[in-house]
């Protein structure tokens, strides 16, 4: 088997994909940043209202500021990632998926990954993210791929069940 697949470069879909794979930091950091908003609101409008202590309503009003610094922190984390790509990889890529390993060439580098590393696949609506670690994966676009391709590709996955997600 061999699958060429024509991957361009695309900003929002690595954004998109970087999400994915930091979905279960970003759930965790914006759970405690809404946490952080309405222990720090509530607590000034508590305190404001039945006691009057306003040196303590300032802390608790930085503490509900930190807490939408965060919920929005990570995001502009992940826009600021995309936009610092290197000049080398924001080139349309050329991936080539065998039986042994899978090949990103870009037209000033080239990487290959065994499918022995690859610990998951994880399907989504533009493609498949192949985790090689916990927050390191390759993407494999649907749009580049024709049907038989496609076919092809989820018939090996289902060969490596092991792996797939």
């Amino acid at each position: 088997m061999e699958i060429r697949v024509s991957k361009p470069f695309d900003p929002a879909r690595l954004l998109a994909d970087l999400r994915i794979i930091y979905g279960d930091t970003l759930h965790s950091t914006r759970s405690f940043a809404v946490a952080a908003v309405a222990v720090g609101a509530g607590g000034a409008v508590l305190l404001l209202t039945f006691s009057g202590m306003s040196g303590l309503v300032g802390l608790l009003l930085a503490l509900a500021a930190y807490g939408v610094y965060l919920f929005f922190g990570n995001s502009r984390s992940l826009g600021r990632a995309v936009a610092d790509i290197p000049e080398i990889c924001q080139h349309d890529a050329l991936l080539i998926v065998t039986e042994d390993r899978i090949t990103q060439e870009h037209p000033s580098m080239r990487s290959e990954i065994l499918w022995s590393a690859i610990s998951r696949v994880v399907e989504t609506d533009a493609g498949w993210l192949l985790f090689y670690g916990s927050r390191q994966a390759i993407s494999l676009p649907k749009a580049g791929m024709d049907e038989d391709q496609e076919l092809q590709f989820r018939a090996f996955l289902t060969t490596r069940a092991p792996v797939a997600a």
